[in-house]
């Protein structure tokens, strides 16, 4: 599958047909229960979008080794196991053999269905009396088998080695047959010879380790085999060849599920992931303002973010979004609002640390940034700053504090921060004094404050260390 054209490293499962442009989930995210009729449609140039299927890797056959074994031991495959294991130890007579024989042609039906159902994911095994009624599906596997082993042994008084390459291939091409046969019930398709190519060269090499393995699983019960009169031995012979062959039809279910999508099997998979309501709104915002910032459409990626911060105003992906589009769009004025909203947000979330981050960004877009009249949020700013040692940066933000935010009620407060940070920065006392003492006259109940006395502390041990 090929890449998106917006996400490189993730499969484009999204296909316009009229720009040709490719977009992965992420892009276009959502599934069935989020889109209305005519649903999804190129955010670029509206025309509907073609599902190319999700990108993911089916499950490989031999990593599910372990289901497939224990396949055949759910009921009701278990049922049909025992019933040809307890038919096999009754009495001899007619009515012994016709069950047997109507057994082993139900085991014979019953093999098909197993490949059909676990080819589409279902991993429970049907009722066998859910396949009495596949009778013409008996007589096309029938000739399958007539046709695809008795033409070569017609060609043997013709020639010997063509007739046993035909029957080489007869048998290197059984299982591809029979899985064409299981899922698309025709006879014509069956023998077609393309579409065993088509199977053999989708699956690749994995198709040998299938045919050695269903080769060996159906061969096991020759190992039981015996001419003992022993019943226990007959019975578990005959169970273990009704077991082996369930084993091998689920084997070969698997890996006609694994390359469902090569092979044109999954055509009524899900489109997408649905999402709740909410989660999609968000999403949609966000995969479209994607791909319109990548084409450098910014005025409409701020449109579809605006919409989503419509629905989730505290989103945080969606904010930092904005925050980057208005910056790119130098709407300055909008962009400094945002930036004070999207860190109140922050902080009244008690998300300090993501507060600090937005603002490290935002002195990357503008630098030597600061805010006016806005004393609470610069304070708040510098001591979550302070306290993950960004100590310039906190510095920054309080110095003449009082010219930006003039009639501030914590200005003292403030102002102790930003002596104690000149101590530590420089040791700078003369500036660090000069800050206390304006504390003292103007905010005296601040000054007896515990910050305050922990400066005033640390101001005399570094004058007396001098």
């Amino acid at each position: 599958m090929e890449a998106c054209n917006y996400h490189l490293k993730k499969p484009g499962s999204w296909h316009c047909s009229g720009c040709s442009k490719r977009f992965c989930g992420q892009c276009v995210p959502g599934g069935e229960e989020n889109f209305r009729p005519g649903l999804p449609r190129c955010v670029l140039c509206s025309q509907q979008l073609d599902w190319q299927g999700d990108g993911e890797p089916g499950t490989p056959f031999w990593q599910r080794s372990g289901e497939i074994l224990q396949y055949p031991l759910k009921p009701p495959a278990l049922w049909l196991i025992l019933s040809l294991g307890i038919a096999s130890v009754l009495p001899l007579g007619l009515l012994t053999g016709l069950l047997l024989l109507f057994l082993a042609l139900t085991l014979f039906v019953y093999s098909l269905v197993v490949i059909a159902e676990v080819a589409g994911n279902d991993w429970v095994p049907p009722s066998p009396m859910d396949v009495m009624s596949e009778g013409g599906l008996l007589v096309k596997q029938i000739v399958l088998l007539i046709t695809l082993f008795t033409v070569p042994l017609l060609l043997v008084s013709t020639s010997m080695v063509l007739a046993m390459g035909l029957l080489a291939l007869a048998a290197l091409v059984l299982p591809a047959a029979v899985m064409i046969l299981a899922v698309s019930r025709s006879l014509r398709m069956a023998l077609n010879p393309l579409r065993w190519l088509q199977l053999v060269v989708t699956v690749g090499l994995s198709y040998l380790l299938l045919w050695f393995a269903v080769m060996a699983v159906t061969a096991a019960p020759s190992l039981l085999q015996t001419q003992s009169d022993f019943q226990l031995l007959v019975f578990l012979g005959t169970a273990f060849s009704a077991y082996t062959t369930i084993v091998a039809s689920a084997m070969m279910g698997a890996m006609l599920n694994e390359k469902a999508r090569e092979l044109g099997l999954a055509e009524d998979e899900p489109r997408g992931r649905s999402l709740a309501a909410d989660d999609f709104d968000v999403a949609e915002a966000l995969g479209s303002a994607h791909i319109y910032a990548q084409e450098g459409r910014f005025d409409d990626a701020l449109g579809v973010v605006n919409r989503g911060l419509n629905t989730a105003p505290m989103h945080q992906e969606l904010n930092w979004r904005r925050l980057r589009l208005l910056r790119l769009l130098e709407k300055d004025k909008p962009w400094q609002a945002h930036l004070a909203r999207f860190l109140r947000q922050q902080f009244a979330s008690g998300n300090d640390g993501s507060a600090v981050q937005i603002w490290l960004e935002a002195q990357q877009q503008q630098p030597g940034f600061r805010f006016n009249e806005e004393g609470s949020l610069t304070l708040s700013l510098a001591q979550a700053l302070y306290q993950r040692g960004r100590l310039k940066e906190a510095r920054h933000l309080l110095v003449n504090l009082h010219q930006r935010a003039p009639g501030f009620p914590l200005l003292g407060e403030a102002y102790v921060l930003l002596a104690r940070l000149y101590m530590e920065l420089d040791g700078d006392l003369i500036r660090s004094a000069k800050l206390l003492a304006f504390v003292e006259k103007h905010f005296p109940d601040q000054f007896q404050s515990q910050e305050s006395c922990e400066a005033r502390q640390v101001f005399q041990r570094l004058k007396d260390a001098g």
